[in-house]
């Protein structure tokens, strides 16, 4: 198995991370935008409560209840979406490790590939020369003949 077959091996690999980040990146927005929605409408909910209205205690009671159920809900709603935002964040920058991974073993793909292709031009050299070589022996060798 020759260096350039591991290294695409690797190559492949590193790629199928990075795919697996990007994957893990979509859902995390998906779930920061879902739970920013969440909050957006906890927060309207809020804003549309108008309070307690005059009438009896038990039903003023009740209603400052669920306001501060609504307030309750709109705090674990934003807490959700910093928790949410913070996932997203965290698989940024897990993508971020995976493609400079992935652009590394790219490089040394290229490096290798570069090195394989000026020893096939030092090899066709070499063949050349010997060849030039050899006729210019082949030459001599005639002169001599005539020579004599």
């Amino acid at each position: 198995m020759t260096i350039r077959t591991k290294l695409a091996a690797v190559l492949r690999a590193r790629r199928a991370q990075e795919d697996i980040a990007k994957s893990a990146v979509t859902r995390a927005n998906a779930r920061l935008a879902e739970a920013g929605e969440r909050a957006e409408s906890r927060a309207e909910s809020l804003r549309a409560w108008s309070g307690p209205r005059d009438g009896d205690s038990a039903s003023y009671v009740a209603a400052i209840a669920a306001g501060r159920a609504l307030a309750v809900a709109l705090s674990e709603a934003r807490a959700h979406e910093r928790a949410a935002r913070s996932e997203t964040e965290t698989e940024t920058g897990a993508l971020r490790e995976a493609a400079m991974r992935r652009r590394g073993v790219e490089k040394l793909v290229e490096r290798v590939s570069e090195q394989e292709r000026l020893a096939d031009l030092a090899a066709e050299q070499r063949v050349a020369d010997e060849v030039a070589g050899t006729r210019r022996g082949d030459a001599r060798d005639g002169l001599g003949d005539d020579k004599r």
